[in-house]
């Protein structure tokens, strides 16, 4: 069956269960039928029986027997004294036991071989009454079942013929969106056309669901490939540029040093482009491993206001700036973290409001407790983000042209900082508008 297609396998299954389907059909029927029939048999012969008995009248004393119909629905009926003679009738009643009645009781004979049913009342009156005896064929149903056997031989292999065309058409139909499915891949893997969709209408059955799945999954690796690229090409450019000034430095100082101090500041400057250049490579190795799951967080149970607390003073410190740090932080709240993770979130989030906020400028950590959740915003009153921007703030490398300048990072902070998000089941929302500041707000499950 493995080298069988589908689409045949599929009529195989549908024709072998439409066939069994079909003899149980047909089964059940002349099984019940032969019942039913049988049933009908010995109904017909007591009904007969029993309407005859309004139609036994005396007329001057004698038995009047002219109304009496001796043959009906192809059962017999016959008259006889309370003495077992016979009066009158139609049929034979020579049988085994005909002379023998038996009252209300159905007993089967042999007749000329055949098989008959035969059913005997007595009807009492002033004058002592009399028997009425009724005989019909026990396998008056065997022509209809003969009839209904005959129709199944011929009706089975037409219907199982018919059953297999139209499981082919079916299945012929039903997988023509596959072959559109396959095509479409191997056009892209061929090709590496990213670009190549499916296209199948919208649909509800698997199919379609199957298809409008790949669209989705081909959106997300164009998207991918196109983003990696862009990285790779980012990166490149964002190394090259620290190497260069070092590189420049080393030349410079070799030409133009004359004195220690010379010497020192051409090393201050290759320290600082280094420096730069291994915060740099230690951000997109952490992106990486968080990328490929290689990074195994260490979830633990923290006070969420502590660590708030502490970032935030420390990178106010560290950042050496003249903005104000405001903090409203709520004690007390706790979370299942990776303590490093956090802090790396935190941070950037300060980091990056001190950043972009003027000298003499405000920034407020606000850490609040909101019904099951924690919510850490992180605001600034400086220059703020345009809307159009915005659907690119975490893309790696992006940095809004407003940004661009001899402070600018490396725009891979909030990048990290919605990994870290992520990878804690949290979310990362922003409010900007150039020139009223930016508002980074954080959200994810508190522990009690």
């Amino acid at each position: 069956m493995r080298f069988i297609s589908i689409k045949a396998r599929v009529t195989i299954y549908f024709t072998l269960m439409m066939l069994l389907v079909v003899c149980l059909v047909m089964g059940t029927i002349l099984i019940a039928g032969r019942g039913v029939m049988s049933d009908s048999a010995e109904g017909t012969l007591l009904d007969v029986v029993h309407d005859e008995i309004d139609d036994v009248e005396y007329d001057g004393g004698y038995l009047e027997l002219d109304d009496l119909d001796f043959y009906r629905h192809n059962v017999y009926v016959q008259v006889y004294d309370a003495a077992g003679a016979l009066l009158a009738g139609a049929g034979t009643n020579e049988f085994e036991g005909s002379s023998e009645f038996r009252n209300g009781e159905i007993r089967q004979v042999e007749i000329e071989g055949g098989p008959f049913l035969v059913y005997d009342l007595f009807v009492p009156d002033d004058h002592g009454g009399v028997w009425l005896r009724g005989i019909t064929s026990a396998d008056n149903d065997f022509s209809a079942s003969r009839v209904i056997t005959i129709l199944a031989l011929i009706l089975l292999p037409v219907l199982v013929l018919i059953t297999a065309v139209v499981g082919w058409l079916i299945a012929r139909r039903a997988f023509l969106p596959v072959r559109q499915i396959t095509d479409t891949v191997d056009a892209i893997s061929d090709g590496d056309d990213l670009s190549a969709r499916i296209g199948l209408r919208r649909g509800r059955d698997e199919i379609h669901k199957l298809a409008a799945t790949f669209d989705r999954m081909f959106d997300r690796l164009e998207q991918s490939f196109n983003s990696e690229k862009r990285f790779a090409s980012d990166a490149s450019h964002e190394l090259r540029t620290p190497t260069a000034v070092i590189l420049a430095e080393c030349e410079y100082a070799k030409q133009n040093a004359k004195s220690a101090e010379d010497y020192a500041e051409s090393i201050e400057v290759i320290e600082r482009q280094a420096k730069r250049m291994s915060e740099l490579i230690t951000k997109l190795l952490s992106i990486t491993r968080m990328d490929q799951g290689t990074h195994q967080a260490a979830f633990e149970r923290a006070n969420f206001s502590e660590l708030a607390e502490i970032v935030t003073d420390e990178t106010a410190l560290a950042s050496g700036k003249a903005v104000e740090v405001k903090k409203d932080i709520e004690g007390g709240i706790y979370a299942n973290i990776d303590v490093g993770l956090m802090t790396r979130l935190v941070q950037n989030l300060v980091e990056n409001a001190i950043k972009y906020t003027p000298e003499g400028g405000h920034v407020a950590v606000t850490l609040r407790r909101d019904g099951g959740e924690l919510a850490l915003s992180v605001a600034d009153d400086g220059i703020g983000i345009a809307k159009k921007d915005l659907p690119h703030i975490y893309d790696r490398f992006w940095q809004a042209d407003a940004s661009r300048g001899a402070d600018r990072g490396s725009g891979l902070g909030l990048s990290m900082v919605k990994q870290i998000a992520e990878a804690h089941g949290g979310s990362i929302s922003v409010k900007s508008a150039p020139g009223k500041g930016s508002t980074f707000t954080y959200r994810m499950e508190a522990g009690n």
